[in-house]
């Protein structure tokens, strides 16, 4: 019976004027899901929440949330188109990896100064895709504290300028 099927399914499809294509994975349409849901998780304890589908749709802002200790334990996928890196790459890392050799020092200082002081900031850097091509990155960073006050993380809004 099953081969009597599969005989007049590979007829009919051999009859269509277009080329059928096995479906891998779902992957491309839970991947804002997932993402989104690891971001809340992120943001569980933020006394003040991100809406991250203003951010990553109107915005088109990539994302870089560091821990305390200015470690990236978030960042959306868009930030692997801008820079080249896989998120697996990045994750654990600090967002100095993205700076080099002409990245300049004042701005570097004055990032610097806003981190130690937990005070937001805006800048644009010169950073360095994973193959060493240069851009300018224009950061929007925020510090984030609980209810208590307490400092939790940094979220970076980024977009290469």
């Amino acid at each position: 019976m099953f081969k009597e099927y599969e005989k007049a399914w590979e007829q009919y499809r051999n009859g269509l004027d277009i080329v059928s294509l096995p479906l891998i994975s779902w992957e491309f349409y839970n991947l804002p899901r997932i993402e989104q849901k690891e971001f809340n998780a992120v943001q569980s304890l933020w006394n003040e929440k991100v809406n991250y589908n203003t951010i990553i749709s109107k915005m088109k802002k990539a994302i870089v949330v560091t821990d305390a200790n200015f470690r990236i334990i978030f960042a959306s996928s868009s930030i692997s188109e801008m820079t080249g890196y896989d998120y697996q790459e990045i994750r654990g890392r600090s967002p100095k990896m993205f700076q080099g050799e002409k990245t300049s020092e004042e701005t570097r200082e004055k990032i610097r100064i806003a981190i130690k002081d937990k005070k937001p900031f805006k800048e644009v850097i010169l950073n360095y895709r994973k193959n060493g091509e240069t851009y300018y990155c224009e950061i929007e960073a925020h510090p984030k504290f609980d209810k208590n006050g307490n400092f939790l993380n940094y979220i970076a809004f980024e977009q290469a300028a």
